[in-house]
C-alpha cells in the first residue's frame, strides 16, 4: 500500500476564483497519486500470484545426472 500525502487548501470565507483552481488541482493531484499507486499495487500482486503459480519451476536444480 503506497502513502499518498496531498495538501488541499481551505476554501476562503469569500469565492476566488484562484483559490477554487488550487482545491481544484490539488484533487486533481490526489485522484491520480489514487490511480498511480493502484497501477503498482496491481501489478505487484500480480507478480506475486505469478511466482506462486511457477513455484515448481522457479527453484534452480544444483545436481543434474
Amino acid at each position: 500500500m503506497a502513502k499518498i500525502t496531498n495538501y488541499i487548501p481551505e476554501p476562503k470565507p469569500e469565492y476566488e476564483v484562484e483559490n477554487q483552481r488550487q482545491i481544484l488541482e490539488s484533487l486533481t493531484t490526489l485522484q491520480n497519486q489514487l490511480n498511480f499507486s493502484f497501477q503498482n499495487d496491481l501489478k505487484e500482486e500480480q507478480d506475486t500470484y505469478n511466482y506462486f503459480l511457477s513455484w515448481p519451476y522457479n527453484i534452480k536444480v544444483q545436481y543434474l545426472i
